[in-house]
């Protein structure tokens, strides 16, 4: 009898990876959950998301965001970019200024 399962469950371990891979909504879902966080961590006023998020390899475990808004510097309204790293695995945010 186990067998007989065994060989009914053999060709799922022929199935692609992509078979597995998570569907659009969660991917969007994930989006959000990133793009909250980086926001969050911005002291911006009129902060919004530039750009797509870039995902590194699970080795890694970061995703990337960049954050831009405006800040008044001595009298200036200067455009300002943020750096956002995400943990996945710890689902923490990081924010740094670029240049």
């Amino acid at each position: 009898m186990k067998l007989l399962q065994l060989i009914a469950l053999a060709p799922l371990l022929l199935l692609p990876a992509g078979a597995f891979a998570s569907s659009e909504a969660a991917w969007k879902e994930f989006d959000k959950t990133i793009q909250r966080a980086c926001l969050a961590q911005s002291d911006l006023p009129h902060k919004k998301v530039a750009g797509q998020r870039i995902d590194f390899s699970d080795d890694v475990g970061y995703s990337a965001l960049i954050i831009s808004g405006k800040r008044v510097d001595k009298g200036k309204v200067q455009t300002v970019k943020s750096l956002c790293l995400y943990n996945r695995q710890k689902q923490t945010a990081a924010l740094a200024d670029m240049p």
